[in-house]
């Protein structure tokens, strides 16, 4: 019996931690774990290539990264369309872009009139190089 109080004890400060997390921090946790589902359901196929904005996005040039993101994802071999999707519309939440603006950034940085790459101007990249970028992003604006 004392297992399984303890799991429900588990269970239950669990569910208190994630109820005092702001909204914010929990859509990013759940993109988090849709993009690593995603990943998973990639079908890989050596003939595409995609381009990839990388981590290393500087200043303001975060937002035109993740749009770059957005329109590649839609490119993926997937064999869950659906998720894609969510995936892909999640990445334009206000909530989403709030969290990712915090990456890389500082107001001065945004002051200055700097210039951003295109989508077309990023490398190209394996499917598998992307989603790792990709989740790598996430996982420096779920660390701010």
């Amino acid at each position: 019996m004392q297992p399984t109080l303890l799991l429900l004890l588990a269970i239950m400060c669990t569910a208190l931690a994630q109820a005092a997390m702001p909204l914010r921090d929990l859509k990013m946790l759940e993109l988090h774990k849709d993009v690593k589902r995603l990943e998973k359901n990639i079908q890989h196929n050596g003939s595409l290539s995609f381009k990839n904005p990388g981590t290393e996005i500087k200043g303001c040039c975060v937002m035109p990264a993740v749009e770059c993101y957005r329109t590649q994802l839609l490119l993926l071999d997937v064999g869950s369309k659906p998720l894609r999707l969510k995936v892909h519309k999640s990445l334009r939440s206000p909530l989403i872009m709030e969290k990712l603006k915090g990456i890389n950034t500082s107001k001065d940085d945004c002051q200055t009139n700097q210039q951003c790459p295109s989508c077309d101007l990023y490398p190209n990249t394996s499917s598998q190089e992307f989603m790792v970028s990709l989740i790598s992003l996430l996982e420096m604006a779920n660390s701010n």
